[in-house]
Order: C-alpha cells, then sequence, then structure tokens
C-alpha cells in the first residue's frame, strides 16, 4: 500500500492558476458559480470569462457569483483526505467572498474528520491567491509535514503579496455595484481607467489612470513594479479579455523594467472578470523581504 501524502493543498478556482500547474503540485479546486438568465453555471469548467462578456453585450442582465455551498466542500474535503493525512484549503478572501465560511462550516459538519482539515483565509483573489497556494506547495514538494509550520509560512506570504488590477472602464464596477453612478459616468466622459487593489483583505479603488488605454496600461505596470521591492522568482499577468497585442505590449514593459525567472500569463476566471470587464489585466507578485 503507497504511503499517504502528509498534507494536500487545495484551493478555489478563482485562485486562476493554470490547470498544468495544479496539476503538477497535485492541488485540487473547489469552483464558483455564476448564475445569469439563462441558467447556474459552474465557473472554469462549464463558463468563461468570454462567455459572460458576450452574454452581457447580446443584452443579458443578470450576473451573480457566488462560491459553492458547504456540501460541496464537504465533498472535495472527503475526497482528499482517502489520500492525505491533513488538507490545508487556501480560500479567496472573507471579506470578498463567501468561499471562507462555508469551507469552515463544512469542516464543522464533518465532525472528527473535520479536524484533519485547516481553512486559510487568503485575504486575495485570482493569482494573489495563486501565489500563497504555490507556496504552500513548494513547502509540502519540498517535504514539510508540519501544517502548523506551513500556515505561519502562508501568513507571512499573505501580508507580502501585491495584487492589483486595471480596468478598461468603470462599467462593469457599476453593474457589480463597485462604484457610484456618478463615478461610471466620470469614467466614461474624461477616459478613467480604474486601478483596484486588495488592501487588508478588501477589494478596492487603488489609483486611476486617464487617457489612452495602452499608454495608461504602461504607466500601471511601470508604478507597479518600478523601484518597489518585487521577488524576481515568479510574476503573473493575469487578464480578462485582453488581446494578443496587449498581453504582448505589457510582456515587454514587464521585462524592460525587471527580469523574473518566470512570467506566467493566465486568464482570470468568470467570477473575476465579471466583476472588471473586458481588457483587464493585473500584475501579481511578492514582496521581498
Amino acid at each position: 500500500m503507497p504511503n499517504k501524502r502528509k498534507i494536500c493543498i487545495t484551493t478555489d478556482c478563482v485562485c486562476d492558476l493554470p490547470d498544468e500547474m495544479l496539476r503538477d503540485n497535485d492541488i485540487d479546486i473547489v469552483y464558483f458559480y455564476i448564475e445569469t438568465d439563462t441558467g447556474r453555471f459552474r465557473d472554469r469548467s462549464e463558463i468563461t470569462a468570454q462567455n459572460i462578456f458576450e452574454y452581457l453585450k447580446n443584452g443579458g442582465k443578470k450576473s451573480v457569483t457566488g462560491a459553492p455551498p458547504s456540501e460541496e466542500f464537504v465533498e472535495v474535503f472527503s475526497k482528499k483526505l482517502e489520500s492525505c493525512d491533513e488538507v490545508i484549503h487556501i480560500a479567496t478572501g472573507s471579506l470578498i467572498s463567501a468561499s471562507v465560511a462555508n469551507s469552515k462550516a463544512a469542516v464543522e459538519q464533518m465532525g472528527s474528520l473535520g479536524e484533519r482539515v485547516h481553512v486559510f483565509d487568503s485575504g486575495h483573489l485570482s493569482t494573489g491567491i495563486g501565489h500563497i497556494v504555490l507556496k504552500a506547495a513548494e513547502m509540502v514538494n519540498n517535504g514539510v509535514n508540519d501544517s502548523s509550520r506551513i500556515l505561519t509560512e502562508l501568513e507571512k506570504t499573505r501580508n507580502m503579496v501585491s495584487t492589483t488590477f486595471i480596468a478598461d472602464s468603470a462599467d462593469y464596477l457599476y453593474r457589480n455595484g463597485k462604484v457610484s453612478k456618478a463615478i461610471q459616468i466620470i469614467c466614461s466622459m474624461f477616459n478613467i481607467h480604474p486601478v483596484l487593489a486588495m488592501k487588508n483583505g478588501h477589494l478596492g479603488l487603488k489609483s486611476i489612470q486617464i487617457g489612452n488605454y495602452e499608454k495608461s496600461a504602461l504607466r500601471y505596470v511601470r508604478k507597479e513594479l518600478k523601484d518597489k521591492n518585487v521577488k524576481a522568482d515568479r510574476l503573473f499577468i493575469t487578464h480578462a479579455g485582453c488581446t494578443a497585442n496587449d498581453i504582448k505590449l505589457i510582456k515587454k514593459e514587464v521585462n524592460r523594467i525587471m527580469k523574473f525567472d518566470s512570467v506566467i500569463v493566465t486568464k482570470a476566471s468568470a467570477t473575476v472578470s465579471g466583476n472588471s470587464g473586458p481588457r483587464t489585466f493585473g500584475v501579481l507578485y511578492v514582496k521581498d523581504e
């Protein structure tokens, strides 16, 4: 009988990590849902960001995102515990999602089995979560068998992750109640591109860029990376509906400013994209200590 892995990592599909990266690190994901006029769909496996954009462009009205119910967390955790001694679930930030609450409810429902599941509040979304997930996987892959030690390191990493995005417009933010109608109108009139950031678990407006989208995108990249203490091992460029030329431009600017061991382009989940709109992207990294 094969030896059990001591600790396994699970996370939400909102982590936006590529399938290959999840597979290589034996990371299972729990799926969020998008509810529209036409039905309820499982993010990532049944609906994409592009599907959401086309649906809304063609007159769709309803687009509500939600964390999975506790029963689905129970199912994932129970299955994982068949091959692991413990599970660490790295969840979307509790101040922007019900994932932490629902996964903790699942742990309670599991009774004594739930004592082997540890829910970690990432305080982030998208590949901001992804950085934390990969830190946990790296420790497990390096033979760390102490869950408390891993969780302590994840708390440190959480404080060092930078999660920011620039949106092409404020239209989707207004649609989802993130900004007022007045702000949406002003952004539209003056070609203002909002920059959003996670801070202390909250997602809020960090700054703005004004004018041409391409020039604004490059200014955002420079502001986020230049003269900052950034770990050079990995950078995610995570986007929703950016063109191939957009990505080429962004990558070129990133490489001009700083040399990373790995620059990974990922697509944002429908959950993330539906709140920000097309031609949204972020440069997400871990700060150097």
